[in-house]
């Protein structure tokens, strides 16, 4: 908004006499004192890192000094409603001390009758001219104001008062206009400051609430799978059970190989869902041991090559004609090569070509001392919807992908990607993804400094197959425990249901369970206080307790010490033949 203009006001102000700007040039002045002005800016340079209060206080008792004057002040507009009607007299030194942020209207002032004029002004008697100076004591023989410049408008008035004989001139103006000039740059050094302070912390706020949306979001997101393994969990078993029980029906099988290769996408999601939430709480880790690489990238080619020949790909893998051992975790990098499998069999069309490429040393080449790791280079190649070039620098984010992608039949969740990406780091390896654009396929990359001079035995085929044991099933859910018990009664197990905590107990009086596989999260007695009891039981001294939990975190907690081990739900055949052997 603009300032109101003072037109009528200035006429009125000169009529009365009282503006005698015009003597300043006709008066003698005294010689200027360029060394004490230079101190006394000096000394103003150095308030500028005090607050604003204490650089304007420095900067009024400059001018009251060196124009030797009764009082001195400055008077800057306090907007208010969008409009500029009246000056706080923001600081004020000498007699008129007392009335620091005191407040008088622009349109009825010294200083605005000066900043309307747009020169210093030279007032006479002004106190009978103005009422807003009714209230200064004693009587003000001159006062003189200099505007103080400012962008778009001026910041209001610097003023000297006299109150006796003596009188201002041309110097006075003139150091006045330096002061004036000084203010300007402080002020707006000090908006800039605050505006810049504003915005900062508005970006604090921004950022702070990204990020309390990105943790709500990865809570409901790690919620979401819990919740999801636990239906998972009866619908995989039950299927396993279906399958076998339909062994010599063909049409049933048929059916079941259907919805169950949709349930193992569907566990694919969920993994991907709960890795997210590992990684974003820092608990998705490797464990490097030594390992055939041919063995890994064998089991990850065994991953996705009935998907593949299901869509009729050609899938091509090339190694090394030598065995390489790897210092790494097995189980993850079979994770990182299959998912990177997974997305070229899921984003190449039906018929495409996929092919698998290993460059590594030879480990029998490496001196025996040398520790050193070597670099493997693993590379894998589509010809499928490929990548357009504007998702490439966010191909490795969180739930990123491309439009094709997410209208493909069997597209994902984007976190596929993000998930190698972080797997591959723990590696202390890198991952990069190449493509000419959409239609033209893709190609990732994965080097891996995990080769290592050492000699390993190839691992055997997992199996199954394990004595028959005892085991207690304890679990609130109903259908998971009938699917999971019928499962492991068709694999030769005498199996024993209990829904709570006290059943399991009753059960134990006249059954010794080998194994006892409790659900951590159980309404009234817990899995924690029930394996405790288990404990006390002599009969179940040697019993193997295992506790099920669909928490991602909770296999590391200090809580879980009642446990032999523990379980993520929904747990695979492999993972019940592991702790069943002991």
């Amino acid at each position: 908004m603009t300032v109101p203009t003072a037109s009528p006001l200035v006429s009125r102000i000169q009529q009365a006499g009282a503006l005698v700007t015009a003597e300043l040039d006709a008066r003698s002045h005294r010689s200027p004192d360029y060394a004490a002005e230079s101190e006394a800016l000096h000394a103003m340079a150095q308030a500028l890192t005090e607050s604003d209060t204490a650089m304007l206080q420095k900067l009024v008792d400059t001018a009251l000094t060196l124009c030797a004057a009764g009082s001195a002040g400055i008077s800057l507009h306090e907007p208010k409603d969008g409009q500029y009607s009246a000056f706080r007299w923001a600081a004020v030194a000498g007699r008129c001390a007392d009335l620091a942020g005191h407040l008088i209207p622009t349109d009825d002032s010294p200083g605005g009758v000066a900043i309307a004029l747009g020169s210093p002004q030279l007032f006479v008697f002004p106190k009978r001219h103005f009422r807003c100076l009714a209230h200064v004591v004693p009587e003000v023989t001159e006062e003189l104001v200099v505007p103080v410049p400012g962008t778009p408008k001026p910041w209001g008035a610097l003023w000297v008062m006299s109150h006796d004989d003596h009188h201002f001139d041309s110097e006075h103006r003139r150091i006045l206009k330096s002061l004036a000039a000084f203010t300007c740059a402080a002020l707006t050094i000090a908006q800039a400051k605050a505006d810049a302070e504003a915005r900062a912390r508005e970006a604090e706020e921004a950022r702070r609430a990204v990020a309390a949306a990105e943790a709500h979001k990865d809570d409901f997101i790690a919620t979401l799978g819990h919740e999801l393994r636990n239906p998972l969990a009866p619908i995989d078993s039950a299927m396993a059970a279906a399958q076998r029980l339909a062994a010599d029906c063909p049409a049933v099988l048929s059916a079941l190989a259907v919805a169950n290769r949709q349930v193992q996408q569907l566990k694919r999601l969920v993994s991907d869902l709960l890795d997210a939430s590992r990684i974003r709480h820092g608990k998705l880790s490797v464990r490097p041991a030594h390992a055939l690489l041919g063995d890994i990238i064998k089991d990850a080619i065994a991953a996705v090559s009935e998907q593949a020949e299901r869509r009729r790909h050609q899938l091509h893998a090339t190694l090394p004609p030598y065995p390489v051992t790897v210092s790494a975790d097995a189980a993850r990098l079979v994770q990182v090569i299959s998912n990177v499998l997974g997305d070229a069999v899921k984003y190449t069309p039906p018929g495409g070509e996929i092919t698998l490429d290993v460059d590594a040393p030879d480990p029998a080449a490496i001196p025996e001392h040398d520790s050193a790791p070597r670099e493997v280079v693993i590379t894998v190649r589509d010809t499928g919807i490929g990548v357009p070039p504007d998702l490439l620098p966010r191909i490795f984010d969180r739930f990123s992908q491309s439009r094709s992608a997410r209208m493909g039949a069997e597209g994902g969740l984007g976190l596929g990607l993000s998930v190698v990406k972080y797997l591959v780091n723990a590696h202390q390896g890198e991952v990069s993804v190449f493509s000419e654009g959409e239609g033209k396929g893709t190609q990732v990359v994965l080097r891996l400094p995990i080769v290592r001079h050492s000699s390993v035995e190839h691992s055997a085929s997992t199996t199954h197959g394990i004595p028959p044991a005892r085991i207690l099933l304890v679990d609130d859910n109903a259908d998971a425990t009938e699917a999971l018990a019928l499962l492991l009664t068709l694999d030769g197990h005498e199996v024993k249901r209990a829904q709570n905590g006290l059943e399991a107990l009753v059960l134990v009086e006249s059954f010794t369970p080998d194994v006892a596989l409790i659900d951590i999260h159980m309404p009234g007695m817990d899995g924690h206080e029930l394996a405790r009891l288990l404990r006390q039981r002599t009969q179940c001294a040697s019993t193997r307790l295992v506790a099920l939990t669909g928490s991602t975190g909770a296999k590391d907690s200090a809580a879980m010490r009642e446990f032999d081990c523990c379980l993520v739900k929904p747990p695979s055949l492999e993972d019940l033949a592991f702790v069943m052997r002991g």
